[in-house]
């Protein structure tokens, strides 16, 4: 089942962890009353009757007991850190999912892993640890009340500013640090894209002009996360100054009814002293942990909108293998309805038939390419392959019918085996592997390299030649049965003898019935093909057989007027 995944679900899987949680932490901040109570008893009982005896027992059960709430601490932290990481193991794949599908449509989701992180770490950190130590305070304040109401009071008034100070701190701070969030992205998203363009940014002199705008956009997230940062600094340091008047006058106040009420002994004033604090400490861990508390909540806001059932197709039906019949009808994409990059593309081909596609610079060639094998959705129309929709069949098991061939040369670090097997085992598909090697006619130039098959590509093959990596992304493109070949320009990086091996790939897959489709602005490359599809301003301008777009090709150039020739004056 390709069921969608949810944090919410996600956390709810997770519930045996927080009861544990809750358990764990309940016994940990019960054994944290042993201190105070160690030094009540010493005080009230065993300086007034001078017993050691008293005093080695009772020293000897509150080590205990400080050793019992070490290993309840230990076990605690444990239950919480695995907590983090079992949410980001069920939520890696997920998000890898989505992220990779919609990376080229959608910049948006390029930080979903960064908000994976914060939502790992929150929950793996104090922010939650806090949550689990607030309902302790109520049982703190009781304690209070019965050593004295006063002190009780006290420590009521003292909570209501602190919680008042840490919903101002998410009023204040809220609209700034989620516009900290924002540029932050928008920042490492764009010095992403620099970093992917480092050639041309190389070769073109961009370094300062790249490097002064990210430092803007850089700037705009300094400030904005200066101004949040400073907003919970002034509100922190009201905190604590609050906690220690607080302090202040507990202590005061506790020995004023030692010298002044009966019953109230000097253990009460050390004791009261200490139950304070831990009541006050997960007050201020909140007010800590609020930026992260913050930075979660968006984390879980976007992480939420990635798994969106828009965004999440459910599984469906997977078709039969394909024979290859494509047929394109009333094909639209565009970005808005002003700007339409493809606009009412209709054609149909056979299985086992070769079609060009051709047209000028900015015509939608590439965009058509990315149509065809589902990577982009339609605004409308289809793309449909033995009558499935190919955008809907390739989240269900496309791919293993399909072969592509990008314009950019996309080789993943690896070896050359690796790539061609698709990055799958290439061991175990040794012959799968040979054999699309030897159909695009690189086997003997693979086995050439330094280690063959096993020869390391690089970082996005940069340890190969254009010519090179270009040759083995089309025999990644015939591995295993593909009945679809998409091409865009090929003939990259190809020097004329290698070109002749392209044509002959073409000849041999016509011969095997695998339906092809090239883009590319070289005619000789398609003088094999059966038909071909001309684009021009983003709209379909001929498609037909390879004589009949020719022959209009032809009739178009010699029907447009010859350019004027303007005689330059002499003498």
């Amino acid at each position: 089942m390709n069921e969608r995944p949810s944090l919410n679900g996600v956390l709810k899987q997770c519930r045996p962890f927080f009861v544990y949680a809750a358990i764990f932490s309940f016994l940990e901040k019960l054994l944290t009353l042993g201190g105070p109570m160690y030094m009540m008893a010493v005080f009230d009982r065993v300086i007034p009757s001078r017993s050691n005896e008293t005093l080695f027992f009772l020293t000897v059960i509150f080590i205990y007991i400080e050793i019992m709430e070490v290993i309840v601490g230990v076990f605690r932290s444990r239950l919480f850190n695995r907590l983090g990481d079992v949410i980001f193991l069920k939520l890696r794949e997920p998000i890898l999912k989505v992220t990779l599908r919609y990376q080229m449509q959608s910049s948006s989701y390029s930080s979903a892993f960064d908000d994976l992180e914060t939502v790992k770490n929150f929950l793996g950190g104090q922010g939650l640890r806090a949550a689990f130590e607030l309902p302790w305070i109520p049982i703190f304040l009781i304690i209070l009340w019965v050593f004295h109401p006063f002190l009780a009071l006290l420590a009521v008034i003292g909570s209501g500013l602190l919680f008042l100070l840490a919903y101002l701190e998410d009023v204040v701070t809220k609209k700034t640090s989620s516009l900290a969030g924002i540029k932050q992205r928008q920042a490492k998203a764009y010095i992403e894209n620099a970093k992917r363009a480092s050639e041309l940014v190389q070769a073109m002199n961009l370094r300062e002009s790249i490097g002064m705008r990210w430092i803007r956009l850089n700037d705009d997230y300094v400030a904005h996360s200066l101004d949040a940062r400073n907003k919970v600094g002034r509100i922190v340091a009201l905190s604590k100054f609050i906690s220690g008047i607080k302090r202040t006058l507990s202590i005061g106040i506790a020995a004023y009814l030692v010298l002044n009420v009966e019953g109230v002994s000097p253990g009460v004033l050390l004791a009261s002293t200490i139950i304070m604090g831990k009541a006050m400490g997960p007050i201020m861990t909140v007010l800590s942990s609020w930026r992260s508390y913050l930075g979660f909540k968006e984390a879980v806001h976007s992480l939420e909108e990635l798994f969106s059932e828009e965004n999440w197709p459910q599984e469906g039906f997977v078709p039969p293998p394909p024979k290859g019949h494509v047929a394109v009808s009333n094909l639209l994409f565009f970005i808005d309805r002003k700007h339409y990059i493809l606009n009412g593309i209709n054609f149909e081909i056979q299985a086992g038939e070769a079609l060009g596609i051709i047209g000028t610079s900015a015509s939608g060639k590439t965009t058509l390419a990315r149509l065809l094998v589902g990577i982009l959705e339609p605004s409308d129309g289809a793309v449909r392959l033995d009558s499935a929709d190919v955008y809907q069949w390739s989240m269900n098991g496309l791919g293993e019918w399909l072969g592509y061939v990008p314009q950019e040369q996309q080789l993943f670090e690896g070896t050359v085996a690796d790539n061609i097997a698709r990055m799958g085992d290439a061991y175990a598909r040794a012959e799968d592997v040979i054999s699309a090697a030897q159909l695009a006619g690189v086997h003997e130039m693979i086995l050439k390299l330094p280690n063959g098959y096993d020869t390391d590509v690089g970082i996005n093959g940069k340890k190969l030649s254009g010519g090179q990596r270009q040759m083995i992304c089309l025999a990644r493109a015939l591995f295993g049965s593909p009945k679809l070949i998409v091409m865009d320009e090929p003939n990259n990086s190809l020097d004329g003898q290698t070109e002749g091996l392209l044509l002959d790939l073409i000849n041999r897959l016509k011969e095997r019935q695998i339906t092809q489709i090239i883009i590319s602005h070289k005619p000789s490359i398609l003088q094999d093909v059966d038909k071909m599809l001309v684009l021009g301003q983003s709209k379909q301008l001929m498609f037909g057989t390879k004589s009949e777009v020719l022959t209009w090709l032809k009739v178009g150039k010699k029907s447009r007027p010859a350019p004027l020739k303007i005689k330059q004056k002499t003498g």
